[in-house]
């Protein structure tokens, strides 16, 4: 019998759930948004540093590589976090108790977070339980560095070095200022595409998006898009007409989630893509919230999840 595939969701239940505060578990949601330290009290925030710096005096035994406090660092951890290293950990792992995998993937988090912090101005924003704290940055949106590194150990990610595309796009490209970009389209409204093929999509950008000549490398082949099985996809432009956010539910493959897919492009094609998991056979539903941001809502696990994206991250 062929093994369930691991995703973020089944890592997630088997090896954090169970180490998390009973009153959080109870109301999950409201604690993920929830700021654990309002008054800013400068020694908890000094508790994740220490962590960072504790998991990078532990890296070359634990990774077999050591870590900068840089963007260099961060590509470093994504390579050394690959499949072969994944498994080992779990099969070190109890699920009952903080285990190998657990407190690595808890400390990578801190680290991640604080290279933001003294290399691309962000600041911490405390939750509990204490590694689901964000980094927020001035004028972008904030970043979540445990729901990164557990969503980048799912077996449909984790041989593609999952971390480094998030964090080139989030944090080293989140400078880019869409204002100076070209307008690709002034409608203020786009129809949806039923039933997408690749052939149509293409048809559809070169009748609502001119001056989009090419969908740009990293937008799924034509054979890509055809597997994904997009029921219909939806189109919002936003920042002026400079960017399209091209969205569309993904079934569900063997025993993984369903997916929402959120594509951005702006005038030189493909930006990047965020992806979030959705409980199959209900529909989402997304709409433009400003000219910035994008509202996608989900069911998840049986609830209604909210998800604001921008071209930066989670809003």
């Amino acid at each position: 019998m062929t093994a369930a595939a691991l995703t973020a969701g089944s890592l997630f239940a088997k090896y954090f759930w169970a180490h998390y505060p009973a009153d959080v578990r109870a109301d999950y949601e409201r604690f993920r948004d929830l700021d654990a330290n309002p008054a800013k009290n400068p020694a908890l925030t000094a508790a994740l540093t220490e962590i960072a710096e504790v998991f990078v005096q532990n890296a070359p035994a634990l990774l077999g590589a050591e870590l900068t406090w840089d963007d260099a660092g961060i590509a470093t951890l994504s390579r050394a976090l690959d499949r072969a290293r994944r498994d080992a950990w779990i099969a070190a792992s109890d699920p009952r108790e903080p285990g190998t995998l657990f407190n690595a993937i808890v400390h990578a988090s801190a680290f991640v977070g604080e290279v933001i912090v003294r290399r691309h101005g962000g600041a911490w924003e405390l939750r509990r339980p204490l590694w689901e704290s964000v980094v927020r940055r001035r004028t972008r949106g904030a970043i979540a560095p445990f729901s990164w590194l557990l969503k980048g150990l799912a077996d449909d990610a984790i041989d593609d070095a999952p971390l480094a595309a998030r964090w080139g796009v989030h944090v080293v490209m989140a400078g880019a200022d869409p204002s100076t970009w070209p307008v690709i389209t002034a409608a203020k409204r786009l129809p949806s595409l039923k039933a997408p093929a690749y052939d149509l999509l293409v048809k559809y950008l070169h009748t609502h998006l001119a001056t989009l000549r090419d969908v740009g490398e990293g937008f799924p082949s034509a054979a890509e898009f055809t597997a994904k099985r997009y029921v219909s996809l939806g189109f919002e432009p936003l920042h002026g007409g400079r960017v399209l956010a091209l969205h569309g539910q993904v079934p569900a493959l063997g025993d993984g989630a369903s997916t929402v897919e959120v594509m951005w492009l702006g005038a030189q094609g493909y930006h990047h893509a965020d992806v979030l998991p959705c409980d199959a056979n209900v529909p989402h539903f997304a709409r433009a919230l400003n000219d910035e941001a994008l509202e996608v809502t989900v069911a998840w696990q049986g609830r209604p999840i909210t998800h604001r994206l921008t071209l930066q991250g989670h809003a």
